[in-house]
């Protein structure tokens, strides 16, 4: 079984959206066969930089044996801007480490950056 963390995060302090998030998160970690080994959250941070400490602790752990994945609601929750996510998944990949986004399945990102995911 692989193991999860699950990351979410609001840009205005807003505790159920958190927790919307989080429950839809672990939904699909047991719809999935995934163990959910934690559970970060950034609540009333920007998406538009890295300036922010769960996704610092992230970052950080990505060498861990902890974990394998990170799940989040949607890409918009890791990092809005565009090549600022696909920096950071990079790290993660290079580091063995995948992204599941639960909604779109990378479908908010432009179709032509795509390729660009792979490693």
């Amino acid at each position: 079984m692989k193991k999860a963390i699950i990351y979410t995060r609001t840009a205005v302090p807003n505790t159920a959206s958190n927790k919307k998030q989080e429950q839809i998160c672990l939904r699909f970690a047991r719809d999935n066969g995934f163990e959910v080994v934690c559970i970060y959250t950034d609540n009333g941070f920007s998406g538009m930089n890295a300036r922010r400490s769960a996704f610092r602790q992230i970052m950080a752990s990505r060498t861990s044996k902890d974990w394998d994945i990170v799940i989040i609601y949607d890409c918009a929750r890791f990092f809005l801007k565009t090549r600022s996510f696909i920096k950071y998944l990079k790290i993660l990949r290079q580091a063995g480490k995948d992204i599941f986004p639960v909604t779109g399945a990378f479908g908010d990102l432009p179709a032509w950056l795509l390729p660009y995911l792979e490693l």
